[in-house]
């Protein structure tokens, strides 16, 4: 995003709510720095074909989603991205490369 609606730094990251209209309202900014990192945590994050993004907070669910993709056959990631998304351990990677090809 840019223009009137742009930080002094450049660009942000917004969300819009059509529902919600009149100045100001319906406008909820996700990311101030860095739009495009974001974006592709947001990406990441709610393709259910990869693995969870790197974070302390999604430690605990990594083996249950990984059973989950595993028993779907580890389909192909839903979006393209050149942003590599491995497995949390080499033997998850390499079990998913067997089984789902990628």
């Amino acid at each position: 995003m840019s223009g009137a609606d742009a930080t002094l730094a450049g660009a942000k990251l917004t969300a819009r709510n059509p529902y919600d209209s009149g100045v100001g309202r319906g406008n909820y900014d996700l990311a101030d720095g860095d739009p495009e990192e974001w974006w592709s945590f947001y990406v990441w994050y709610m393709d259910k074909n990869r693995p969870l993004p790197p974070a302390k907070a999604f430690d605990e669910y990594r083996l249950q989603d990984f059973e989950r993709r595993k028993a779907e056959g580890f389909p192909k990631p839903l979006y393209p991205s050149n942003i590599p998304t491995p497995e949390a351990t080499k033997e998850q990677q390499a079990e998913r490369k067997k089984i789902g090809g990628w």
